[in-house]
């Protein structure tokens, strides 16, 4: 009898600890919550870096640090925000603005330029909320629920905590009901799908919004330079697998999707978190999707491909991004690694140094590309479109550190000078809390410095003031 119970018990123990697949509905001929893609003749668009708890805040502070601008016509600059294309810890930040922004019949700013009292409200509760500790919840669910260390079941547990502390019930299709009423920007949460190693966006817009033709430029390029080019067509297969897939190419009706599932799936790092693994009624296929960090953690290249597809059909004339990027610098790693002496352990290897380094090559082949495509006249000078790249790291501190937050002045690891504050921001791990309110601080203040230094630069382009640099970036 007790060993009955016992084989009883493991049983059950195994299946609470057992990952089952999210099942989605199949779309049908029709998705009826799908909004139009943005379109205008300047096109403004922010792209929300991965980077656990550290982006989340990085994120919604920058947010909140670009509604303060003002356009040439007397609004916010959030007013003209399109769209958000967002990874991981990112797209925490990225889900609540969209879930919790006051509606477009709310004004943002008041006559002296100073946020209304609701948006005074909305976006002191966003830095609350993303800066909340998720992790402890996270692992008290696995334990409490005997999950243990089943990282599939993580990713479950981390989709349960988003939804119960942050976002509800919320579903893909209710934010593309926004979108269309005009409350909130076009919506783009980059995730992984690891059986075939594409980039996977949950949209509320239509599949082909990200379908960029490089090859059409590419033509326009050389008949104007007056000469001719073939392209083979592994070529063509090689640009197609850079292409993202939606909900849709894989003929999910994204409507009822939970944004809390979506959330957890763009920020479920492997080994420890996910991925989330789901299947489409009526079809034998298993997905498994990942964090987009994986593929591109800045959210940047998304955008890149959609601004592109809209100029190339003249649907806009000009576009600028604001790239915020709170990735772990990579050379914060080189230095640690230049000081440990110790071989590597099971418990005390960093798995992110191995997409960091495949990741450090890719962006440098990235920026090649585009810069070559750039000086061939391929894609648009800075002048009619261009990128921001906003850094955590590149906030300039005075070198009193007469802006240093308050909560830091009394901290256990007092600073001392601009290079020590920049070193503490390098240094905030990738996790899903951040324990010290210095660091919390020092992300908020640091977006709002990165907005500030490159002020003049964003209202100049807003104006149509030209640059110096016609081919810069």
């Amino acid at each position: 009898m007790i060993r009955a119970a016992l084989v009883l018990s493991c049983a059950l123990l195994t299946g609470c600890a057992t990952a089952a697949p999210i099942r989605l509905p199949r779309a049908s001929s029709n998705t009826s919550c799908t909004a139009p893609a943005p379109e205008g003749d300047l096109l403004l668009g922010v792209a929300l870096s991965g980077g656990g708890s550290r982006a989340a805040i990085f994120g919604a502070a920058a947010l909140e640090a670009l509604g303060r601008l003002r356009v040439p016509e007397g609004g916010s600059v959030l007013e003209q925000i399109g769209y958000v294309s967002s990874v991981s810890g990112g797209s925490i930040a990225a889900s609540y603005y969209a879930k919790d922004k006051p509606g477009r019949e709310i004004p943002i700013l008041t006559p002296a330029g100073d946020y209304t009292a609701e948006y005074e409200a909305f976006f002191r509760q966003f830095r609350e909320r993303v800066a909340q500790n998720f992790q402890g919840p996270l692992i008290r669910r696995q334990l409490g629920s005997f999950r243990w260390l089943n990282s599939a079941l993580m990713a479950r547990s981390l989709e349960e905590v988003l939804e119960a502390r942050l976002l509800g019930e919320l579903s893909l299709g209710a934010l593309s009901h926004r979108q269309l009423r005009g409350d909130i920007p076009g919506l783009l949460f980059n995730a992984a799908l690891f059986n075939n190693g594409r980039r996977f966006i949950f949209t509320t817009m239509p599949a082909d919004v990200v379908r960029y033709d490089v090859f059409a430029d590419l033509r326009r390029s050389t008949v104007m330079r007056e000469e001719t080019v073939e392209f083979i067509p592994l070529s063509q297969r090689m640009w197609e697998d850079l292409m993202p897939l939606t909900p849709q190419d894989l003929r999910i009706d994204p409507c009822s999707m939970p944004v809390a599932s979506i959330v957890a799936a763009s920020a479920s790092f492997p080994p420890w978190v996910g991925p989330i693994t789901f299947y489409v009624e009526g079809q034998e296929t298993y997905w498994h999707a990942g964090d987009g960090g994986l593929y591109e953690n800045s959210g940047l290249e998304t955008l890149f491909s959609v601004f592109l597809k809209k100029l190339q059909e003249k649907r806009t004339r000009r576009a600028l991004i604001f790239a915020f990027d709170s990735s772990y610098p990579f050379a914060v790693g080189e230095r640690l690694l230049d000081r440990r002496s110790e071989p590597f352990s099971l418990f005390t290897y960093d798995f992110t140094r191995i997409p960091g380094i495949m990741e450090q090559r890719a962006y440098a082949y990235n920026h090649l590309f585009f810069r070559m495509l750039r000086t061939l006249g391929v894609i648009p000078d800075v002048n009619t479109f261009r990128i921001m790249f906003l850094h955590h790291i590149d906030a300039q501190w005075r070198g009193d550190l007469s802006d240093l937050p308050e909560a830091c002045r009394n901290d256990k690891r007092p600073l001392k000078t601009p290079t020590e504050v920049t070193e503490r921001l390098a240094q905030i791990p990738t996790r899903l809390r951040i324990v010290s309110e210095c660091d919390r601080q020092l992300l908020v203040t640091a977006a709002a410095k990165v907005v500030a230094q490159n002020r003049q630069e964003i209202e100049d382009f807003l104006a149509g003031v030209p640059s110096r640099e016609r081919t810069a970036q």
